[in-house]
């Protein structure tokens, strides 16, 4: 396969998590990523199905039209909202309470990327370490994202109630 050609899905995946049926690819998926020694390399092992799409299709196409690090918040912020938000997150709220909410999923992920930038600019990595603290280091990333997020959340709340 030359370096120009896309690889199909199966290859894709294949690459980034290995062989197997649909359960050891799902196991190998959740190791790996919360095993990587980078936050970076944390998403090149989750959701490979999305982030495939998300790479050929949005991120690839945007290459020479704007810096990496755009590229990396837009496609992380265009994956929140249509992934977590649109998908998931908005008819559940239409459905109980017949309203849209703080879109979470679309600014979760916009941390996720600076901080992942912001990490990756100054060298963090975690190869030195055990697993354990790799999984910990992860779950770490992922929370204090999610931890801003909802500081957002309840900063906006606070200002519409107030004003």
């Amino acid at each position: 396969m030359n370096q120009n050609s896309r690889k199909t899905l199966k290859h894709y995946i294949h690459l980034r998590l290995g062989g197997g049926n649909f359960f050891a690819i799902l196991k190998s998926m959740f190791v790996k990523s919360f095993q990587a020694k980078t936050a970076k390399e944390f998403w090149n092992y989750w959701n490979p199905v999305f982030g495939y799409y998300m790479l050929f299709y949005f991120y690839k196409p945007l290459t020479n039209k704007v810096p990496r690090a755009v590229r990396v918040i837009v496609t992380f912020t265009v994956s929140g909202f249509f992934l977590h938000d649109l998908i998931f997150w908005w008819p559940f709220c239409w459905i109980i309470a017949y309203k849209t909410h703080f879109p979470l999923g679309t600014v979760w992920f916009l941390f996720l990327a600076i901080l992942m930038l912001i990490l990756e600019k100054i060298g963090f990595s975690t190869e030195r370490y055990s697993q354990g603290i790799r999984v910990l280091t992860n779950l770490f990333y992922l929370s204090i994202s999610l931890g801003l997020t909802l500081l957002v959340s309840g900063g906006i709340k606070l200002l519409i109630y107030y004003c």
